[in-house]
This record gives structure tokens, sequence and C-alpha cells, in this order.
């Protein structure tokens, strides 16, 4: 996306306790677009001032911070301002972090080991409205992980392989043993969690996402 896509007050609040993270991640976001602000907070309670004081565009949240859980911050920044995507900024790989973040509505989990192309890339799709997961970069997250953050359940994740090889619904049936009208329903549910209308899109959508095995 080009810069010019994004306003020039767009405004975001980095939540980290680590100055010296803070101050890389800062030169990194500038680039996102001329006039950025991008507001600071180093614990919990800074966080909710800002958020109470300012209208952000996204916020991003380390999972540990000295005054609270990120988990516990996540939650009372999205009573304060449940329009405003916030995404955990981390060191953690855990499935069951981003497991518990996901769930209480964060708009992506992505790792601090990402590089300043991958930053800058992850919060222009947050900022668009898209959720991102992003691993470690040399520990991406396995399929059924993801799969299972997006609400897809491992069946449909094979009928996800079969469709990306291109089989109609009655192949899948065979190959699977099941009735046509339950991959009809497993389809239409994996069509509603990627945001897809057509199969063509849907495997598009879901190769980028990691959940095609091949």
């Amino acid at each position: 996306m080009p810069i010019a896509t994004l306003p020039p007050d767009t405004r975001l609040l980095l939540i980290d306790d680590h100055q010296i993270y803070l101050d890389g991640l800062t030169l990194t976001l500038n680039t996102l677009c001329k006039g950025i602000q991008l507001d600071h907070a180093r614990n919990a309670s800074e966080a909710e001032r800002q958020v109470q004081q300012h209208t952000y565009d996204l916020i991003l949240l380390d999972l540990h911070l000295p005054d609270s859980s990120g988990l516990a911050v996540l939650e009372k920044l999205r009573v304060i301002d449940p329009l405003t995507p916030v995404a955990i900024l981390t060191g953690s790989n855990n499935p069951s972090d981003m497991d518990a973040a996901l769930r209480l509505g964060a708009a992506g989990f992505i790792s601090k080991t990402a590089d300043g192309q991958m930053l800058v890339s992850a919060a222009l799709r947050l900022l668009f409205g898209e959720q991102v997961v992003m691993a470690n970069e040399h520990q991406p997250l396995d399929r059924q992980t993801n799969a299972r953050s997006l609400g897809i359940t491992p069946r449909q994740l094979e009928i996800l392989d079969l469709l990306a090889e291109g089989l109609p619904n009655k192949v899948i049936c065979q190959r699977l043993s099941l009735s046509e009208d339950t991959v009809k329903t497993h389809l239409k549910a994996v069509f509603s969690a990627l945001n897809c209308h057509n199969r063509t899109e849907c495997v598009n959508t879901a190769r980028k996402q990691g959940l095609i095995s091949s």
C-alpha cells in the first residue's frame, strides 16, 4: 500500500515499558505517512489515560507491562474505546497467549522479532481493518493454531485442502465420507471466517494466511 493511502492525521499509541524498543518502533512506524503522530505509554495507567484523552487509529500493546498484564490492559482498552483496533506486540509465540488475546478482541498478534518492513506492513493491514497474526519469522505459527484463531476447525482445514485441489463438492464428500449438506455447511463457515464470497477467493485468502498445506 502506498504511503499516500493514510491520512496525515493518523495517530497511534505504542504501549511498552522498554524505551529502546519504543524508540526503534517509533522510527520504523514514522514512515507510515507524513504527519503521523505516535504517542507512548510505558505502563497500563498511562495507556488508559491516553486512550481516555485521545482518539487513536491503532494501538500496539506489549503483552507484559510493569503494572499489569497486556491481556488485562486489552480488556480495559476495549471497554474505553471498542472501535480502535488493538494489536498485541510481543516476544511471546505461545499459542495460548495468542488465543487469549484474539478471544478478548485483539486485532492482531505480532512478534517483536518482525523486521521493520514486516512491522510497517502489519500496521498498514491493521489500519485498513485486517486481522494480523504474525509469529516469530523463524518459527511461523502452525496452520492448526492459525486456523483456531479464526474459528476454523480441523475438518474445515481438510475441506480447504481439497478445495485448493479444485475438487467439486461431490468429490470432497466422497473423499471425507461426508454428506453434501455437511460440506456446504462447512464451506459456508469457512467463507464467513475468511470474509470470502466464492471458492477462488477463499483458496487465495487461505493460502495467504497459511491455512492450506500445499
